[in-house]
């Protein structure tokens, strides 16, 4: 959970679509394994959704706007979502080799990092179905309904301390799941601040 959900928000979120901080080969590569064992796409198409979120955040073209309710915040947009192979918003990421392997590899990536390493875990801990069912499906369970909290709760429920002219909340409870990403006000504010 701590390292694949840390490659999100610090990877994913923060360093490449935000462009917040720089970061070496390593950092990167690091951060496109284990953000692949997240199975919340590649980072291309992530950065892409993100990018958009932001530019258009609260309406039609928000891809997880909250103005279409909690449920198609939350989930919905998945099961919903048109095929966008635009990706003029990520031509930054797409220079970059190992971000096109990733997005070429993504399921090899997330299944060897996100579901055997797991098993293996499981195993040496004496219960490989303790691995798949905890460690895997568990954890990609847990981490993807706090991230998609952020796309629905934090733009509900919280404070508006930073800025007034977007849903963002700030919630506490919620950054203590996310590594910070509850304070959701702060960011839409200020977007390419580091310190969430």
């Amino acid at each position: 959970y701590l390292l694949i959900g840390f490659s999100i928000t610090a990877g994913y979120h923060r360093f490449f679509s935000h462009r917040s901080y720089q970061g070496n080969s390593f950092v990167k590569l690091f951060f496109l394994i284990f953000g692949a064992a997240a199975f919340q796409n590649s980072a291309l198409k992530w950065c892409r959704d993100h990018r958009i979120h932001h530019q258009h955040c609260d309406h039609e073209e928000d891809p997880y706007s909250i103005r279409k309710g909690f449920w198609y915040a939350h989930i919905g947009w998945i099961f919903y979502q048109e095929e966008n192979k635009d990706f003029s918003n990520v031509k930054d990421l797409l220079r970059d080799p190992l971000f096109v392997w990733q997005d070429k590899n993504i399921f090899l990536i997330g299944g060897i990092v996100g579901i055997i390493l797991p098993i293996i875990l499981g195993f040496l801990m004496g219960s490989p179905f303790g691995g798949i069912g905890i460690i895997a499906f568990g954890r990609i369970f847990i981490l993807h309904h706090m991230t998609f909290f952020i796309n629905s709760l934090c733009h509900m429920v919280g404070t508006a301390t930073f800025g007034k002219n977007h849903t963002a909340k700030d919630s506490a409870i919620m950054s203590l799941f996310t590594f910070g990403e509850g304070y959701h006000n702060f960011h839409h504010t200020f977007q390419s601040d580091y310190r969430n």
